[in-house]
């Protein structure tokens, strides 16, 4: 399933992960969240639009407007995450394209593959953000800027 593991991925994570830490308390500013997350704002605000075009995330716009998670922690898995923002490599190829590989079936190889990705996306499926929230107090860095209350 994932053959290379891209920083978006990454980002997207840690996005939802701090998000959840404030989960039905705060909007964060996309300015904020892309400081503290060390993430580029650019970079950011792309991963804040494919996260809320999946429902994952939702934004406020305005001057007292952020983001925040729109899924409960504990519901929300690193797949869900990791599929929103483009997962859909596969460990070998030999997996999803057909005559790709001129060995005879059953192939031992193209078994071993499935099973291992087989397992990920299931180990993906059941691992929750709630596993992995952090909050300010959790960074090493902090940096004191106001966050808007919801609502």
């Amino acid at each position: 399933m994932l053959f290379l593991f891209k920083r978006e991925f990454d980002f997207a994570i840690r996005i939802c992960a701090y998000l959840g830490g404030y989960y039905q308390k705060e909007l964060i500013p996309i300015n904020l969240l892309s400081t503290k997350l060390y993430i580029t704002k650019p970079f950011t605000t792309k991963l804040v639009y494919k996260l809320k075009q999946a429902g994952i995330l939702g934004t406020e716009q305005g001057i007292n407007g952020g983001v925040y998670l729109k899924v409960k922690p504990s519901d929300l898995s690193l797949f869900d995450i990791l599929s929103s923002v483009g997962l859909s490599k596969t460990i070998s190829e030999c997996i999803t394209e057909d005559d790709f590989c001129p060995l005879p079936a059953p192939c031992k190889i193209h078994s071993f593959f499935m099973a291992e990705e087989t397992k990920l996306i299931n180990k993906l499926r059941k691992t929750k953000i709630s596993k992995f929230i952090f909050r300010d107090n959790d960074l090493k860095t902090k940096i004191n800027q106001p966050k808007k209350k919801r609502g």
